[in-house]
């Protein structure tokens, strides 16, 4: 089972009963997913279909997301995970979302680093993360994790969309944690 813990969290697999607490957490908000690349969800079902998704990714060997809890109350507060990787394996892109009421306290800071910490350990050389240029505290989690700022690009803002966003990038290398 690959499960990470933190001195506050437990970052574990989703579960088939996940979906109910994932909508009322995040997947609903229009806060949340204003700097996401995916809109709120209009009611559960859709939020079924997105864990359903996760399930069968899991199923066929996919094991790097996690759902965010606090320890001792094993409902899912947010998910970070890998968003892409390089063919080889050896780099990872991270992405995460965290529900509204979490914001601020150093919660996605503290998963970030065991995520990556279980990344250089897996063999991977090189972390990427991208967000976007309106969001600046989500670069503050990047840099207080060590990551450094490398460049700007563009991306899809929404999926489905044609529409394109400035993203800040940046990285950081195993040989310089």
């Amino acid at each position: 089972m690959n499960t990470l813990e933190t001195e506050r969290l437990l970052l574990r697999p989703f579960r088939e009963d996940d979906a109910e607490k994932m909508y009322q957490n995040w997947t609903y908000d229009e806060r949340v997913a204003r700097y996401c690349r995916w809109h709120p969800h209009e009611g559960v079902s859709a939020t079924q279909d997105l864990l359903k998704m996760y399930l069968k990714q899991a199923s066929e060997g996919f094991d790097y997301r996690w759902a965010i809890t606090i320890k001792g109350t094993d409902e899912p507060i947010g998910c970070i995970d890998v968003v892409n990787m390089s063919s080889d394996s050896k780099t990872a892109e991270i992405g995460y979302v965290l529900s509204h009421a979490y914001w601020g306290q150093g919660i996605m800071t503290e998963c970030f680093h065991a995520v990556l910490e279980k990344l250089f350990h897996e063999g991977f050389i090189k972390i990427i993360a991208r967000h976007h240029v309106d969001n600046p505290a989500s670069g503050r989690v990047m840099e207080k994790c060590g990551m450094k700022f490398c460049g700007y690009g563009q991306i899809t803002e929404k999926f489905g969309s044609k529409k394109v966003c400035r993203v800040k990038c940046y990285e950081l290398k195993k040989e310089d944690q």
